[in-house]
């Protein structure tokens, strides 16, 4: 079946874009922020702002309003250390600072037997499997917490781009079909409880960062789901 040359395309450059898209909700989530960190969040301002238009939501664009004040605090910072400072004692009081902290894996929400590496977590490992994927030996967390799944999102996204690249249209459709299973049977399951949480410690503890990207996450998410389910139909027309 031959591919549409302008189909390939967008498939090519939309997947650029997820795969970054991706990997800055897992580097916000993964760990305390470091000097490379600052910057980066202004590339997405644009981007996460046009979204406006395709989500539609008062809660999404309240959440742009507050990453926009964080980007313009980082920009203002008088120290870099100091502002990396404040940074990290936010991320430390929202997911390591043991009682009174926000869970940040699936299984804190979803799992029966309240083990954190409970039911959902045999899941995501299964799946992580399947697609042979490993996560750093650098992450210490479980598989299904919140960044891991953000890094196989982002190589997902990557994979997609590099086979519509290559003009596989089984393999392409077949992962397509993967990644929408993913967010839709696993990350949509859990990502609104845990983005509210976050969101909610957040505004108590004045973090713009983390209550803005939580919730641009979830609303990104759905609105990615969307978008591959609107490619995989045209690649079957």
């Amino acid at each position: 079946m031959p591919f549409n040359q302008e189909l390939q395309e967008d498939l090519i450059n939309s997947s650029i874009l997820r795969s970054a898209f991706f990997n800055y909700f897992y580097r916000v989530f993964n760990n305390t922020a470091d000097e490379s960190f600052i910057g980066v969040s202004e590339k997405y301002l644009t981007y996460f702002n046009n979204l406006k238009d395709y989500v539609e939501s008062d809660e999404y664009n309240n959440a742009c309003k507050i990453f926009e004040k964080y980007i313009n605090d980082e920009k203002s910072a008088v120290t870099i250390y100091d502002f990396l400072q404040r940074l990290n004692v936010e991320f430390t009081s929202l997911f390591l600072n043991g009682m009174g902290n926000v869970p940040a894996s699936a299984s804190s929400y979803l799992s029966s037997d309240g083990l954190l590496k409970g039911e959902e977590w045999e899941k995501v490992t299964s799946i992580y499997k399947m697609r042979d994927f490993q996560m750093p030996e650098t992450i210490k967390a479980p598989e299904d917490y919140i960044s891991v799944e953000m890094l196989y999102m982002q190589k997902l996204s990557d994979l997609i781009g590099k086979l519509a690249e290559d003009g596989d249209i089984n393999l392409l459709e077949e992962t397509i079909k993967d990644q929408i299973n993913f967010s839709s049977n696993h990350i949509l399951v859990w990502i609104d409880m845990f983005s509210d949480a976050v969101y909610e410690k957040s505004i108590t503890i004045n973090s713009n960062l983390y209550a803005a990207t939580a919730i641009i996450m979830k609303y990104y998410i759905k609105y990615d789901i969307e978008l591959l389910k609107e490619f995989a139909d045209e690649l079957n027309n």
